[in-house]
């Protein structure tokens, strides 16, 4: 039996085990599974990756495309370092000389986009009948270019952000735990219960991807900066209501400052968390492990907290994509590799070998991600039903610092009002906005 066969024996068993447990969402998306085809012509590819440990699982998965979908192919496989990567690419871009796929990231893709470095992939999702709404908003929308929305790239990845809360702190509150239901309001009344002489109840704004935007986006406004560069939101009332809401939360005293947890970073917050002297933060998935090896009191995961108005949960997820030069000689050839890529048998390796959460929405996909982390009592799936109504992330590398950091530690450290800090943050960002034609 072939890898690829076995692959799909296995998702098979699953599904079957885990159909009851699925939410109806998940089981929608089951149906949406991507199936791989076979290619047209063989030929020979270039693809270049950053990761070695990713390298080696695309490596085995490209091998099974091989034997499977495209005998007589080839694909010459290279890691270049990410300190040198994205300076290579560029350089590439220039000279039109780009390998025939690679891996790309929603920080970096708008340069390439808007330079017409990579080919438009939606001709293939339609010839191959991929429904690229089943990844969800935040997977793909930064992939996505042109008046018609096209997408440009298969997404490999995600990670998103979800509340980690101290359970003990909750049972010594007597308070119920959150749920995936509980808005704002909710959230601050936790926060003021939880908060002590000696503990604070919530930080929650730390950083671009774990803190602010994700409050942001909850209020239906785009955090920082609008798709496609034209325009600076923070400005905007919903990402004036999310910062006071949560400037509000530490001028009560719920929240701790940036010098009281010893940096502005999600690391600091989650480290004063896992010394328990925070009751709740807000981190990535990416920091599960961790938790999970370190953190000695019982703890849990939660979704962020549903909008007032909005009703909206959104996390900030960030997805790495494959894409395809503009000027491959092997479109089809390339195309097809990457609807492998993204194909539950391409992905099965990732979820089988990588820990790394696999992109493709099959909950059987999404389990061996789970499962990975073996048996514990934390709602992993959390993480899961976070990238479906997701925002996928607007900033890039000439603004990071900026919204990352400076503008976090001026409104919660240095005392900078929410209105002063986000007009001089878009009066920064004015000069990378793009003007609408």
């Amino acid at each position: 039996m072939s890898r690829t066969a076995r692959s799909i024996a296995l998702l098979t068993v699953l599904v079957s085990l885990l159909v009851l447990a699925i939410p109806a969402q998940a089981q929608e998306m089951e149906e949406e599974a991507i199936a791989p085809a076979p290619c047209a012509e063989p030929g020979t590819l270039t693809m270049w990756v950053w990761d070695e440990a990713w390298a080696e699982i695309i490596g085995n998965a490209i091998e099974d495309w091989k034997a499977n979908y495209c005998p007589g192919a080839e694909v010459n496989l290279e890691v270049q370092p990410w300190g040198q990567y994205w300076d290579l690419l560029k350089t590439n871009a220039a000279s039109g000389d780009l390998p025939d796929v690679f891996n790309m990231s929603q920080t970096n893709v708008f340069f390439y986009l808007d330079n017409g470095a990579l080919m438009n992939l939606q001709p293939y999702w339609d010839e191959y009948g991929v429904d690229t709404t089943i990844w969800g908003t935040g997977l793909v929308d930064p992939y996505r270019w042109g008046e018609d929305n096209d997408l440009y790239a298969g997404p490999v990845n995600w990670d998103t952000i979800a509340v980690y809360y101290n359970k003990d702190m909750f049972d010594a509150a007597g308070l119920e735990y959150p749920t995936a239901d509980w808005t704002w309001d909710d959230f601050a009344a936790a926060a003021e219960a939880l908060t002590t002489d000696t503990i604070y109840g919530a930080a929650v704004y730390l950083e671009y991807q774990a803190g602010y935007p994700n409050w942001i986006a909850a209020t239906g406004t785009t955090p920082i900066i609008e798709a496609g560069r034209t325009a600076c939101t923070l400005t905007e009332p919903g990402s004036v209501e999310a910062l006071s809401f949560l400037k509000g939360l530490l001028d009560a005293g719920y929240m701790p400052t940036p010098s009281i947890m010893g940096g502005a970073s999600a690391d600091d917050a989650f480290n004063f968390w896992a010394s328990e002297q925070v009751a709740m933060i807000t981190g990535g998935s990416w920091k599960l492990t961790d938790a999970l090896n370190n953190v000695a009191f019982n703890w849990d995961v939660v979704q962020l907290p549903r909008h007032p108005e909005t009703g909206r949960s959104r996390s900030i997820l960030h997805a790495v994509g494959y894409v395809a030069s503009a000027r491959t000689a092997q479109p089809d050839l390339a195309a097809n590799l990457i609807l492998y890529l993204v194909s539950d048998a391409g992905q099965t390796f990732f979820a089988e070998g990588g820990n790394v959460a696999p992109a493709n929405p099959s909950p059987a996909l999404q389990q061996m991600w789970i499962d990975a982390f073996g048996d514990t009592n934390v709602n992993i799936q959390t993480f899961v039903d976070a990238t479906v109504d997701s925002q996928g992330v607007t900033v890039f590398d000439e603004i990071w610092d900026r919204i990352n950091s400076e503008l976090v530690l001026n409104i919660f450290d240095l005392g900078v009002s929410v209105e002063e800090e986000t007009q001089a943050a878009c009066e920064f960002i004015a000069p990378y906005v793009v003007a609408e034609e």
